[in-house]
């Protein structure tokens, strides 16, 4: 008999879609703990917005995506990978349409 495929455990593209948009945030938030942690966190935004800093650190932020994208390559769950690709796409857009805005 053949044998059936079968998925491998957390390989679904929801878990990289919400890998890919929590990973970002929390480097965002653990960026703001490290340098800034004694102003107000919409008053730290602002500064990096008013600085045109704020899309250049989101993009940065989402350097973090590479690993979890690899580490789901490497485990072999490409369809939690293709769900990080997304989310990181998805901050791709939101950068480059606040950049023309």
């Amino acid at each position: 008999m053949a044998e059936e495929y079968k998925k491998p455990a957390y390989d679904s593209w929801k878990l990289g879609v919400s890998l890919g948009i929590i990973a970002p945030i929390a480097t965002f938030l653990s960026y703001y703990f490290y340098s800034s942690r004694r102003i107000p966190f919409a008053r730290f935004v602002d500064n990096l917005r008013l600085g045109e800093v704020f899309l250049p650190l989101i993009s940065l932020c989402v350097v973090p995506n590479l690993l979890i994208f690899f580490i789901f390559i490497w485990t072999k769950k490409d369809t939690s990978a293709k769900g990080v690709i997304l989310a990181t796409i998805l901050y791709a857009l939101y950068v480059a349409v606040m950049k023309v805005i």
